[in-house]
């Protein structure tokens, strides 16, 4: 029987029940646990110094919490979410902290909210695994229009074998992903393939990481480096690693 088509939507519920139950954002995920991906990801990250403003894009960026973090380490961010919910939860959280923030929301399958090359990093905080099947292909897509010319596109998402027993009570093996009631709802690719995807929408990978999960409850991370190519940009030579264990 054919899975049903994904429901995006259904996060926004999510997160009202998030925060009326006084979480701190999707899952009530620790604030150390964005700490944990932002150290991921830093290496990756185009430096933020003074007089080097980097406009950057996280999608899919939920309360806000990964991209407040951004923020307080020199990016000038927006965030964009389906979620209405989300949405109006990460402006309270930057104005609660008097952060300047500009989040919208927005479906990462289009961003019709943002323009043509409009930033200079676009950054994935565990979204991507969030999109199911040919839509990963249309949100490519959009990343790739509203990134300038020669800017980043760095990746972190889910990968590798599911052995979490709770996940694997719903994951279809075929088709690598979880459902929930006959909807699919995340995407647990292999490495090769997912770097694929992203080559394949005329990004050029720079960097290939795998972060390896701390148990068998856990995930693999991968982080993915890519840029739009300017016409002087030289590809190069692309290192996959895994860092410690």
């Amino acid at each position: 029987m054919p899975h049903l088509p994904p429901d995006y939507s259904r996060h926004d519920g999510l997160y009202r029940k998030f925060r009326d139950q006084g979480a701190n954002g999707w899952n009530d995920e620790r604030a150390e646990s964005y700490q944990e991906m932002f150290q991921f990801i830093s290496p990756d990250l185009p430096p933020a110094t003074h007089g080097n403003t980097v406009l950057t894009l996280e999608i899919g960026c939920g309360a806000g919490n990964f991209s407040i973090l951004l923020a307080q380490n020199g990016y000038r961010v927006t965030g964009v979410d389906i979620s209405p919910i989300a949405i109006e939860w990460a402006v309270e959280r930057a104005n609660s902290i008097n952060m300047e923030m500009d989040f919208r929301v927005d479906n990462v399958l289009a961003l019709v909210n943002c323009g043509d090359a409009m930033f200079d990093l676009v950054v994935d905080g565990h979204c991507l695994h969030c999109i199911i099947g040919e839509d990963r292909a249309s949100c490519f897509a959009a990343v790739w229009r509203v990134l300038k010319a020669g800017g980043s596109f760095v990746v972190l998402t889910m990968c590798g074998a599911v052995t979490n027993q709770k996940m694997l009570t719903s994951f279809d093996h075929d088709r690598k992903v979880t459902l929930h009631h006959g909807q699919p709802t995340r995407y647990i690719g292999d490495v090769d393939t997912i770097v694929s995807e992203i080559t394949s929408a005329g990004f050029v990978a720079e960097t290939v990481r795998v972060v390896p999960r701390k148990d068998a409850d856990d995930m693999d991370n991968l982080i993915v480096r890519a840029r739009k190519p300017a016409e002087t940009f030289t590809p190069r030579r692309c290192d996959l690693v895994s860092l410690g264990s």
